[in-house]
């Protein structure tokens, strides 16, 4: 839902609440993935609220008994049966998970210098768990220290007993001992396999315990802001079942094991093999410079395998200086000395959170187009710069930028200073975003010249030059020579982090323009143009228009496929909502239902455009129908209990909100329907205060404009960055 429409439902909902009477009402309890009876008047609503932190706080983790860190950083005995994933597992992100991983070093030696080591616990969580649950965390962590080179072991994984959604590390620990099978003892051997096979390994949920996160005043930072998400973006896509963000194609449910543990052969004979295959171990995502650093070619690969199957980016229109537009831009006309613009696509095809993910503000993926004529001369690029110097003010990245407290954008992970999110240009789970270039061809053009071929090349690099050069520089310190050093004598490896970084080719495109070139149409042109409009959705209010050509053309190519004309018409929807066309809107929704009845989005959209228009009443139905749809979809559940509370129907907003909340335990929307329904149903003060404080502890930072206006008046690219939409000269 578009960020005006969800701010003009909060404040009809504050509305709602001071201008009714409290009365009387039924209260309700949340029964889990739907809209449960109103309970009886009886009953006392009671916030669901966050958790406070645990005793290793900042950190989320609790510990089921007594555990030690040489417990958990012990392998070998696990190596002895589990052959395969043990050694996979040792060239794995996991094992250099700790203070053995220069990267991860310099980040967390630079937040315990300035913040102090007790708020570390919070990194601890997910990196350092042998030291975390030793208490060693809050002390000082020296080179030698065994616990700081166990990295995500064995134990940690498969000794997760339980888990909650919170994030930074929120899963309890078993401590009970590991049964030891006994060969041709098939009772000790399942014994072995329930201890070390816990409910939650298999859960998508327990991935995310870590791979969400949160900064907070424990972690030393003033405000609450939401850090990597995996886990919610995963609960919203289509492979999590959430088909509410837009009609798309039918996509196989996956979650993190799907893509990150694929089905391997096992030719060292794993205990655990069936059919002669494991899970990896390998734990591949995107990190190939650690891979690198450490000379470990086989995992570099698999990370590179990986990586190239997650975006694909495209040249799809181009825009002559007259205004025509080319649709897709393969043989668009070339005036000599007339500035034309491409626009240039990157979607999300593959990745089931966002692109590229991790940590956001580190990564270094970014597009490069190129122009050339027909005899090899390059006549303009952008981006091309990026990989030398990692600061082309022509290249787009795919990164969110952060900064501090004046507006300065923070590159080297400097996670204690964060105040604000100035622009995020990651992709969502098949999402898309567009960028535009702007070219001039030369003035003097001859024909011989022609036609002119344009290329765009996405390109990765898993963390930017900024960051590198310091984990470079500290590798060469003496406390980094002594790390390298222990790393070396317990792992063979020679980590080099001043070695460059590997830069991975993901994804490109050619077409041809000018005199002698083709317009291409094919099968395929729709999707081209539907990618287009789709990432169009995104520009600014009074530019959404712009994705009116390619949408109605991408319908005419669609032919007579349902699921085709579905997911154009439904985009067309979204564009009229964005709009405030909302008749409109829903001509097309209505005839998108009649092709593929059913689909969640549908209700959805109807729900955005009768909320643009202020009718709450009429928006929950459809809203509660995608919601019911989508169960683990925060999103839609707090959209749902947005429009519940504004419609005066504070039962069951209370209720959507709780249910959301179980999801996503600090959304500040969520937090504050609840606060302000409980209120309005009566409930004990104390428990309304207790409510409305956990809203104001989990808001979004107050600073925010502040920060992003700051770093628009220092830097002219980071004004560009906050434009969803922007243009990069070409050079």
């Amino acid at each position: 839902m578009r960020a005006s429409v969800l701010v003009a439902l909060l404040i009809a909902l504050a509305a709602a609440v001071a201008c009714s009477a409290p009365g009387p009402q039924p209260t309700v309890v949340a029964r889990g993935p739907g809209l449960s009876v109103a309970a009886t008047a009886t009953e006392r609503p009671v916030a669901l609220l966050p958790l406070p932190s645990p005793a290793l706080g900042p950190a989320q983790t609790t510990v089921d008994g007594a555990l030690t860190g040489a417990t958990i950083t012990e392998t070998e005995s696990c190596a002895g049966c589990h052959a395969e994933a043990a050694a996979e597992w040792r060239s794995s992100p996991h094992a250099f998970g700790s203070f053995n991983n220069p990267i991860y070093r310099v980040v967390v030696d630079r937040f315990r210098a300035e913040v102090g080591n007790d708020k570390s616990r919070f990194c601890g969580a997910c990196h350092d768990v042998a030291l975390l649950v030793d208490g060693a965390m809050s002390a000082d962590v020296a080179p030698g220290d065994l616990r700081a080179h166990g990295g995500i072991s064995c134990r940690v994984c498969h000794g997760i007993e339980s888990v909650r959604p919170d994030g930074n590390g929120s899963y309890t620990l078993a401590s009970s001992p590991i049964p030891i099978p006994r060969d041709g003892d098939e009772a000790s051997v399942r014994e072995h396999k329930a201890r070390m096979a816990l409910a939650p390994l298999r859960t998508a949920q327990m991935c995310g315990a870590c791979h969400r996160a949160f900064l907070s005043p424990e972690t030393g930072n003033p405000s609450h802001l939401v850090g990597q998400d995996e886990l919610g973006a995963w609960q919203r896509s289509a492979y999590a079942g959430s088909r509410a963000a837009r009609v798309d194609d039918a996509v196989e449910p996956a979650e993190c094991r799907t893509c990150h543990m694929p089905l391997v052969a096992a030719p060292l004979g794993d205990a655990a093999a069936k059919d002669g295959k494991i899970r990896s171990h390998r734990f591949a995502g995107g990190n190939t410079w650690l891979a690198s650093m450490r000379g470990d070619a086989a995992q570099v690969d698999a990370v590179r395998d990986m990586l190239r199957r997650a975006a694909r980016v495209d040249i799809a229109a181009a825009v002559g200086a007259d205004g025509t537009r080319t649709l897709p831009a393969d043989g668009a006309p070339v005036v000599a000395g007339q500035p034309m613009t491409f626009d240039v696509v990157v979607r999300n095809e593959t990745v089931g959170h966002r692109f590229p993910g991790g940590v956001l503000d580190a990564q270094d993926t970014w597009i490069e187009v190129e122009v050339h004529d027909a005899l090899g001369k390059r006549l303009a690029q952008a981006g091309g710069d990026q990989e030398a110097t990692g600061a082309d003010p022509s290249a787009h990245v795919l990164r969110a930028v952060l900064a501090d407290e004046h507006g300065t954008p923070l590159l080297m992970r400097e996670t204690q200073r964060f105040r604000a999110a100035v622009a995020n240009h990651t992709i969502a789970p098949r999402d898309a975003e567009v960028e535009r270039y702007r070219f001039e061809p030369p003035r003097q053009l001859d024909p011989r010249q022609l036609p002119l071929r344009v290329t765009a090349t996405l390109r990765h690099r898993s963390r930017d030059l900024p960051l590198q050069r310091a984990v470079c520089a500290e590798s060469k310190t003496p406390r980094g020579i002594a790390f390298a050093r222990e790393v070396r004598d317990r792992t063979d490896a020679r980590l080099d982090p001043c070695a460059s970084e590997p830069v991975t080719e993901l994804s490109r495109a050619e077409i041809a323009i000018g005199d002698g070139a083709r317009p291409a149409i094919d099968g395929a042109t729709w999707r081209r143009l539907y990618s287009h409009g789709l990432g169009l959705l995104h520009a600014q209010q009074e530019d959404v228009d712009t994705a009116r050509p390619s949408l109605e053309r991408a319908l005419e190519l669609a032919g007579d496929d349902p699921r085709a004309r579905a997911m154009v018409l439904h985009a067309m929807a979204e564009m009229a909502i964005h709009e405030g066309r909302t008749e409109e809107a829903m001509l097309h929704l209505d005839e998108a239902e009649a092709l593929m009845p059913g689909e969640p989005a549908i209700p959805h959209a109807r729900a955005e455009a009768l909320a643009g228009v202020w009718r709450w009443k009429d928006a929950a139905l459809p809203l509660r129908q995608a919601a019911i749809a989508s169960p683990l979809d925060d999103q839609v559940w707090s959209h749902l209990a947005v429009a519940y509370g504004s419609a005066d129907e504070p039962a069951a907003a209370l209720e959507a909100a709780r249910h959301g909340l179980e999801l996503t335990p600090r959304d500040a929307d969520m937090l504050r329907v609840q606060a302000l329904a409980l209120e309005r149903l009566g409930a004990p003060a104390e428990e309304v205060a207790t409510a409305r404080d956990a809203f104001g502890r989990w808001r979004p930072p107050d600073e925010a404009p502040a920060v992003k206006s700051g770093c628009s008046r220092q830097l002219a690219w980071c004004a560009l960055e906050r434009l969803p939409v922007h243009v990069h000269e070409m050079r």
